[in-house]
């Protein structure tokens, strides 16, 4: 098995969440010291500070501080769930495509597994065929029904609102990155090239407990990843010719964004 990761793009974006969630939290330090602005402009004027007739002052002094005040709460908070969501995807030691990686493992160098490293998040290439993988980390029973991921309430989606992983829709994600990458291997490779490639959710927390009804895309527990690409070869999903054209414009195209082949 031959992993393609973009450590740099994983690095660089880690640390472009840290500074969102930093940022965020500092202008909501600011919406919070506006509110207590009048109390202190209106001792500049009795005093006679200069400062107190500055037009800025005397906007924020007659009503701009709420103003302030609201416009700091509501771009802190988006900053900060920005920032939050880049450091769950990037920094978490137990990400999706880790947990993905590890349940590859022993699989032969024909096989392929592209992190940040190709037009899309997560591919897997191998003999299996290609597959675009979207991963979620949730826990608990997960039910998915004509393409929705249906979790049941719990006072932990309460505490946890704005820390866990929201579900989204990620069958949906799936296909549209499916779409996306074979349209441009069928760019680099010829219309005429005879490869597909398909849609993949896998859930990657040890506690999730899948029931899957009625949906086209495959859904499967990490557990399961290996024995079910394994189970797609009896198909004969790509040709060696094929495969091997993928492969060497994909690990091209990795190697130009800077990802390195780990074994």
């Amino acid at each position: 098995m031959r992993i393609y990761a973009n450590n740099d793009t994983i690095a660089k974006k880690g640390k472009l969440g840290r500074r969102l969630s930093m940022a965020g939290l500092l202008i909501l330090g600011i919406g919070m010291l506006a509110s207590f602005a009048p109390g202190t402009i209106a001792k500049w004027i009795e005093t006679g500070n200069s400062l107190a007739q500055n037009p800025f002052i005397l906007w924020t002094y007659n009503g701009g501080w709420l103003y302030l005040s609201m416009g700091a709460l509501i771009g802190g908070f988006i900053l900060g769930q920005i920032g939050n969501q880049y450091m769950r995807r990037y920094l978490r030691p137990n990400r999706p495509d880790i947990i993905i990686s590890k349940a590859l493992k022993g699989f032969d160098d024909r096989n392929r597994l592209y992190v940040w490293a190709s037009p899309i998040d997560l591919v897997f290439v191998g003999p299996a065929g290609i597959y675009a993988i979207v991963g979620r980390d949730l826990a608990g029973r997960i039910e998915i029904v004509d393409g929705k991921v249906k979790t049941p309430f719990s006072l932990r989606k309460i505490l946890f609102f704005f820390g866990d992983e929201g579900a989204g829709r990620p069958l949906d994600e799936a296909q549209l990155d499916a779409a996306k990458l074979e349209e441009w291997l069928h760019k680099e490779l010829g219309e005429q090239a005879a490869l597909s490639v398909h849609p993949l959710v896998v859930f990657t927390n040890d506690k999730a407990t899948l029931d899957v009804k009625k949906t086209d895309v495959p859904v499967v527990h990490y557990k399961q990843l290996k024995s079910f690409l394994r189970g797609q070869l009896k198909n004969k999903p790509i040709s060696k010719t094929t495969l091997q054209q993928v492969i060497e414009v994909m690990d091209a195209y990795a190697e130009s964004k800077g990802a390195q082949p780990l074994s």
